[in-house]
């Protein structure tokens, strides 16, 4: 959409400007320690910053030339109801999420102990033959 605005409205961005904003980036890339040659194709580099550019004066442009009306609605009725029917559904749904994960531990507290009741008498058997 921005494309089309630039060329029914004949934008278009000097070839000075995309310049200096090529060597801006460059001038950047060495203040960080990089080297500007190795920021990659200079050609797709040049099409990326003419195409923010553009789209910078296309806005531009529609900021300058919009002729925006603005329109107040009015302000729809509050349905109490609804709300109670919402929160209810939601309080009822954390609930039985609750109870599904409170179930999975008690089943794993339950074979906790069988196995710890099982590793002890695995440990007393180990002691009685070491001391054999």
């Amino acid at each position: 959409a921005v494309d089309e605005i630039a060329r029914l409205e004949g934008i278009s961005v000097p070839a000075y400007q995309i310049e200096e904003q090529i060597q801006a980036l460059k001038d950047q890339a060495r203040k960080e320690g990089q080297n500007p040659e190795e920021m990659g194709d200079e050609e797709a580099m040049r099409r990326k910053v003419e195409s923010t550019l553009e789209r910078r004066m296309v806005y531009d442009f529609l900021a300058e030339n919009a002729q925006l009306e603005v329109e107040y609605a009015e302000e729809e009725k509050f349905d109490e109801a609804l709300l109670e029917k919402l929160a209810q559904e939601s309080l009822e749904r954390e609930q039985q999420q609750q109870q599904l994960e409170q179930q999975p531990q008690e089943e794993e507290g339950e074979s906790g102990k069988e196995d710890s009741a099982g590793v002890d008498i695995v440990a007393e058997s180990a002691t009685a033959v070491v001391e054999e």
